[in-house]
């Protein structure tokens, strides 16, 4: 990252800290495997198998979330053709 900042590249450098940090959360992720909060009791941990919800909350969420993400599309189509094109500022307007 300082590399690129160095050498003026923004961009590479931007993409760089998104892989060191990419890293940093896969490690710690991989290092904890397979508990996704762990306690100081390994009794109370919170483990992948004690985590997940039962079948019919997966459905029913998976079906809420295609509906949510239809609805987020259908919403940012219709903001993005409605504000598109140049703004102009008229000389008799505030600004």
């Amino acid at each position: 990252m300082q590399f690129e900042l160095r050498r003026g590249n923004e961009r590479n450098s931007f993409l760089a800290s998104c892989v060191y940090l990419l890293g940093m959360l896969t490690s710690v992720v991989f290092g904890v495997y397979p508990m996704v909060l762990p306690a100081r009791n390994p009794a109370y941990s919170l483990t992948i198998r004690n985590a997940k919800a039962g079948a019919y909350g997966l459905k029913i969420g998976l079906i809420w979330w295609v509906i949510g993400m239809l609805l987020a599309a259908g919403y940012f189509t219709y903001v993005y053709r409605t504000f598109a094109g140049k703004v102009t500022a008229d000389s008799d307007t505030h600004g």
